[in-house]
Formats: C-alpha cells, sequence, structure tokens
C-alpha cells in the first residue's frame, strides 16, 4: 500500500514537472516567434519606403500576413489529425526559415506579397497548435494564470523586434539573418516539450466557420481585442497628434498601452481563477467603455493621459485572455484545437475592419471618431457577454 502511495506521488510530481516543462518551451517558442514578428513588419515597411513604392502597397504587403492567417487557421485542426503538435511545430518553423531565405534572395515585390502570405499560414500553425497545447494541459484551477502569463510574455516580445532593428539597421542582409537565427533559437525549447495530439480521434461537432454558433461570446471578444489593437496601433498616434499633442507624446501613448496590455494580463488571469469568469469578462469590457468614453478629455494632461491609456488597453486586452482560459475550460481535444484556429480566422477579420472602420469615422468626426468607435466596439461587446443565452456554449450533437 505505501509503496502504490509513493510511485503515485512520483508521478504525480513528475507530470507536474513535464506539464511546467512543456508550458515553458511552448511560450518560449512562441516568443521568440514573436520578437521575429515585430522584426520584419517593420522592416519590410522601411526597405520599401526606401524604395519610394506608395504607401498603398506598403499597407498591402503589411495585410497579407493577416490573411495568411486567416486562411493557415482553417487547415490547422485537420493538420493536428495527421502529425502530433510538436512535429507541426518544427515543420513551421522549417518553413519560416525557407521564407526569410527567399524573402533575401528575391526583390520582386510581387513575390513578396506571396512570400508574406504565407509567413501568415506558418504564424497560424505556430499560436493555434502552442495555445491548443497550453489550454489543454493546463489544470482548470490555474489556466488563467497560464494564459496571463503568455500573454504577458508575448506582449513583451514584440517590443524586442524593432529593438534588434535599431542595431542591424534596415539595410543589408544582416536583419534577415538575425531573423533566421531566431527561428532556428525558436525550435531549441521544444526539445523539453512534450507529446501532443487532441484527446478526441473523431471529428469535431463543429468547425472553424460555425464555430460563431456555438461560443459567440468567445468570438466577439475576439473580434473585438482585434479590432482595437489594430486600429490603436495605426491610429492612437494619429488622434494624439490632432488633438494638439507632440508626436513623441502622442507614440509614448501607445508605449503605455502597450505596457498594460503586457503587464495587466496576469493579474486578468488570477482574477479569472478565482471569481466567476464570465463576470470578469464584462468587467474587462466595462474597462474598455470607461477607458473610450475618458480619452477625450483627458488627452490634454499628458500624466492622467498615460495612466488611462494604461488601464484602458491593458483591461481591454484582459478580454482575449479571459476568451482563452473560457476556452480551455469549455472544449478538449481537437475541438479545443478548432476553437483556437476560429480564434485566428475571427482575429484576422477584426484585425482588418479595426484600422478600415476607424479611419473612416475619424475623417467623419476629426478626431474623436476613433474613441466614438472604441466605445461603441466596446458597448457592443459589454451587451454581448451580458446575454444570457451567449454566456455557455450552445449544446452540440
Amino acid at each position: 500500500m505505501k509503496l502504490n502511495r509513493r510511485q503515485n506521488t512520483l508521478g504525480t510530481v513528475r507530470g507536474h514537472r513535464d506539464r511546467v516543462q512543456t508550458l515553458a518551451a511552448l511560450i518560449g517558442c512562441v516568443s521568440i516567434y514573436g520578437i521575429t514578428i515585430s522584426l520584419f513588419t517593420p522592416l519590410l515597411s522601411l526597405i520599401l519606403e526606401g524604395r519610394t513604392v506608395s504607401s498603398t502597397l506598403i499597407g498591402g504587403l503589411a495585410m497579407m500576413a493577416p490573411l495568411g492567417v486567416i486562411l493557415g487557421s482553417i487547415f490547422v485542426p485537420r493538420c493536428l489529425q495527421m502529425f502530433s503538435g510538436r512535429r507541426l511545430l518544427l515543420i513551421a518553423i522549417g518553413f519560416e526559415i525557407f521564407l526569410i531565405f527567399l524573402l533575401l534572395a528575391v526583390n520582386d515585390l510581387a513575390s513578396w506579397f506571396v512570400i508574406r502570405f504565407f509567413m501568415g499560414v506558418t504564424g497560424s500553425v505556430l499560436f493555434i497548435v502552442s495555445e491548443s497545447w497550453m489550454a489543454e494541459i493546463t489544470p482548470d484551477a490555474t489556466r488563467g494564470r497560464v494564459m496571463g502569463l503568455y500573454n504577458t510574455v508575448l506582449a513583451s516580445s514584440f517590443a524586442i523586434g524593432p529593438l534588434i532593428l535599431t542595431m542591424t539597421g534596415a539595410s543589408g542582409v544582416l536583419p534577415f539573418l538575425s531573423g533566421i537565427v531566431l527561428m532556428a533559437l525558436a525550435a531549441l525549447p521544444l526539445v523539453l516539450a512534450g507529446r501532443y495530439l487532441p484527446e478526441s480521434s473523431g471529428k469535431a461537432s463543429f468547425n472553424v466557420l460555425s464555430f460563431f454558433r456555438v461560443a459567440p461570446l468567445l468570438v466577439f471578444g475576439c473580434i473585438v481585442v482585434a479590432f482595437k489593437d489594430m486600429a490603436a496601433t495605426s491610429l492612437l498616434p494619429v488622434y494624439g497628434v490632432r488633438s494638439g499633442l507632440t508626436e513623441s507624446l502622442a507614440v509614448l501613448m501607445l508605449f503605455f498601452g502597450a505596457l498594460g496590455g503586457a503587464v495587466l494580463q496576469i493579474p486578468i488571469g488570477w482574477l479569472a481563477d478565482h471569481y466567476n469568469r464570465l463576470w470578469v469578462l464584462s468587467s474587462c469590457g466595462i474597462f474598455g467603455m470607461l477607458g473610450a468614453a475618458a480619452l477625450p478629455f483627458v488627452v490634454t494632461i499628458p500624466w492622467l493621459l498615460c495612466l488611462v491609456v494604461f488601464l484602458w488597453m491593458g483591461f481591454f486586452a484582459g478580454i482575449y485572455t479571459v476568451v482563452m482560459t473560457l476556452a480551455g475550460q469549455w472544449f478538449r481535444g481537437l475541438e479545443l484545437a478548432t476553437a483556437m484556429a476560429a480564434f485566428g480566422v475571427f482575429w484576422g477579420l477584426g484585425g482588418v475592419a479595426g484600422p478600415l472602420v476607424s479611419g473612416v469615422a475619424m475623417d467623419l468626426w476629426n478626431p474623436h471618431g476613433l474613441p466614438a468607435v472604441f466605445l461603441g466596439v466596446a458597448v457592443v461587446f459589454v451587451a454581448v457577454s451580458l446575454w444570457p443565452r451567449w454566456r455557455h456554449p450552445a449544446r452540440r450533437s
């Protein structure tokens, strides 16, 4: 009896250690990839700007990656039925390295559009497989904090790519070689990862597109966060300048927003582990309403503006942390992988719509059309999050 108890204890300890190693490996892999993303996005834009390419084409090139994410996300669950998670991640990393070599070797702009599209496809594989894997192996009692830690580390990694670019410069082969080295490093943590195949060997009861009918609340959460992120990144500094701020202070406003998006995710995850997750989700949306409503009134008070943007963007980003936590609570196996793939599709749609809708709003009401759109999006999300019928996944056959 004592021997069996001791063996069970050792098995539990070993299982916990393996889970921690795998989580650390996945977070490390995706974070290094995040550095690569944040390196190449401004790098390619600067290269094209130096070639006097039009802003329209530069923006079009930037949009190819989200389009690749949308298409790639549809096929990832099927790929997970054919390959283990680790093998699929390694294939994606190898293909990404090949694409970086192509960027370096080919100077044709049309070819770059195709390459950037496929870089988005590989990104969908890396994010969906890693996030599904993490959500599945994390105990429900700590899932919120783990998802918060993941989003904090990932958000922080996005600040490192531009820093590397300041050291390598935008000309020559060095920034491309840096990207290749980073992707090679991203493969190393996977040595510590276990083996992952979705628990369900059969088909999911929904697909990527029909996921909207199963969990509309999670879909709306994903869309509004992507909408806000892409709109704020592209237009918030413009809003600051048009409101009378200096260019440096307008950019600093965006920095404090990104800082809030990184720092507040672990506390929000803790709240999601200790309190009703649906109410935490709605509360993040309410902070999004309050921050957007306050923005026009604090934009001329720098210290208060930075504080408001820090809290507003931090809590609004927390919507996605709680959405990921709920996905891990509501779904398992292949259905969880399909849910994460759906997030990729709807994130891409929200990311494309955000700058377009917000730009039109600023033209119609200059400059306060931007916070007005943010307020409207937050109000809709809070209303959706409080709708009783959508606060739980729909029944599935």
